[in-house]
């Protein structure tokens, strides 16, 4: 049995738990991740994955079985993470205008803050094995629909216009999604002005009142700074 062999069968029997080593996961992940981005996913070993983090190869395989693993928490970040943070966003206080004004808020913030996952999930997607690739595809289609049902409950409460929501849900991902492809630190708009831009472009799809939600979060906004003071 070879080092790298041994190391595997110990990170199998073994995986190391707590909130120290989730965040040393999490820290793997993102060199990962960085790595896929520049390299393409097949360009890059677990070596160099370990050498990029200044670790010994048997250290990254106490923490990921195989390169794919790693390639799978990277999509995550996306297509686990994102959902599980955006979804109670729908389900939340506050109108149906505000509530989508802050998910599509959230999501464009998520691809400024996650640009080398964004990147690998976009166009690494298919490197992974069919049972692993089903499990990333039950997270983006639960994240259609609910915002498919969100956008159809608004449509019944007068609160938008759409005479497909299902359809509707998908233009807005494919919208919100968009900034992945081009967005860069130090253009011409950041994050965050981008992120409000696109929240009125959402509303204006769904036939909503885009001045409605953003005079809500502006409102907010006041109110903590006031707070603070």
């Amino acid at each position: 049995m070879t080092q790298a062999q041994a190391a595997r069968a110990r990170g199998t029997r073994a995986r190391p738990r707590g909130p120290r080593s989730a965040a040393r996961r999490a820290e793997l992940v993102a060199v990962a991740s960085r790595l896929f981005r520049e390299r393409g996913y097949h360009g890059v070993g677990m070596r160099a994955i370990a050498e990029a983090a200044d670790i010994q190869a048997a250290s990254l395989y106490h923490h990921f079985a195989s390169k794919e693993e790693l390639l799978l928490e990277s999509i995550y970040v996306v297509d686990r993470d994102l959902v599980v943070d955006q979804l109670p966003i729908l389900e939340g206080g506050g109108t149906y205008r505000e509530r989508l004004e802050r998910l599509v808020r959230g999501h464009v913030g998520h691809i400024g803050a996650n640009r080398d996952a964004w990147w690998v999930a976009g166009r690494e997607l298919r490197a992974l094995s069919p049972g692993k690739l089903d499990e990333v595809q039950v997270y983006r289609r639960r994240y259609q629909h609910a915002l498919g049902d969100f956008l159809a409950a608004g449509t019944a409460a007068g609160a938008f216009a759409c005479e497909d929501p299902r359809l509707s849900a998908l233009a807005v991902l494919d919208m919100i999604n968009g900034p992945n492809e081009w967005w860069e630190p130090g253009g011409r708009l950041a994050i965050d002005e981008l992120a409000t831009r696109y929240a009125a472009l959402a509303m204006r799809l769904v036939g909503g009142d885009p001045a409605e939600g953003t005079a809500a979060v502006q409102g907010q906004a006041r109110k903590r700074r006031s707070s603070v003071r």
